[in-house]
């Protein structure tokens, strides 16, 4: 359990440093408590899988840090731009989940303003280290898992969303009660061709260092195969190069998520 330190103590504790990073300004800190507070956050929580300055966090990215914080309303994850991001602001990234978040993809959009994006948490591990944790036995786990990752892609696709990370599957994919959650849409895109089916299927079965366990657990497709299909599917879209693709990845079926509950 991390170390939760209520707003009004922030700008006094020695992790408080992490609303203002990397160059530390007290009037910017300020503000950022400030608009913490007009979002309704009551304490920031201190835990995750990463660490900024010996300081354990629920991410870390180029333009920002995504914190733990707790609110009136229960827990949350609060994206904190970071004092040298070379964007001005939430709005764009605000709107590109938005549109996510109605084709039913991403973690729910809370609220966000100038400094501070407020999402769902999403209380799982990331998708590498729940396949790397997996046995011969849960097949049919991880075909559900894949292919409801893969359906919300296509879903994406037909949004005219791309969401411009999906080759590093490992930090970009979340499990939230055993199903995927797609992450962090802040290089995402509504001007650019679409690619989140073709980029997730090979990252899954054809690049991925999590190819092998996937392998040994339900087997990969014929990569020849694989590649042909998503030569069609790339040139077509259509929902029937979208079938072809899941025939031909074993993810036809509509598995069911009851072994992960």
């Amino acid at each position: 359990m991390g170390e939760s330190v209520p707003l009004e103590a922030l700008l006094t504790h020695p992790h408080g440093l992490l609303i203002c990073w990397p160059r530390w300004d007290v009037e910017a800190a300020e503000k950022r408590v400030e608009e913490l507070a007009r979002l309704g956050v009551e304490a920031v929580v201190f835990e995750g899988p990463h660490v900024v300055e010996t300081i354990p966090v629920l991410g870390k990215g180029n333009t920002s840090l995504v914190l733990k914080v707790e609110t009136r309303s229960g827990v949350r994850a609060a994206k904190v731009r970071r004092t040298d991001a070379d964007r001005a602001g939430f709005d764009e990234e605000a709107r590109l989940l938005r549109v996510a978040n109605a084709v039913g993809v991403g973690p729910r959009l809370i609220s966000w303003g100038q400094f501070i994006l407020l999402m769902e948490f999403i209380d799982g591990p990331y998708l590498r280290e729940w396949i790397r944790g997996l046995a011969s036995g849960e097949a049919e786990s991880l075909r559900a898992v894949i292919r409801s990752l893969v359906l919300q892609a296509r879903r994406l696709d037909e949004a005219g969303l791309d969401h411009g990370e999906l080759v590093r599957l490992r930090r970009h994919v979340m499990l939230r009660g055993g199903e995927p959650v797609i992450i962090d849409f802040e290089s995402a895109s509504t001007g650019r061709r679409v690619a989140n089916v073709t980029t997730v299927l090979q990252s899954l079965f054809l690049n991925s260092n999590a190819s092998s366990t996937i392998g040994a657990v339900i087997g990969l497709p014929d990569r020849e195969i694989l590649l042909g299909a998503l030569r069609n599917y790339r040139k077509e879209m259509s929902e029937a190069s979208f079938e072809e693709l899941l025939r031909v990845t074993g993810l036809e079926k509509d598995f069911t998520f009851q072994a992960l509950t």
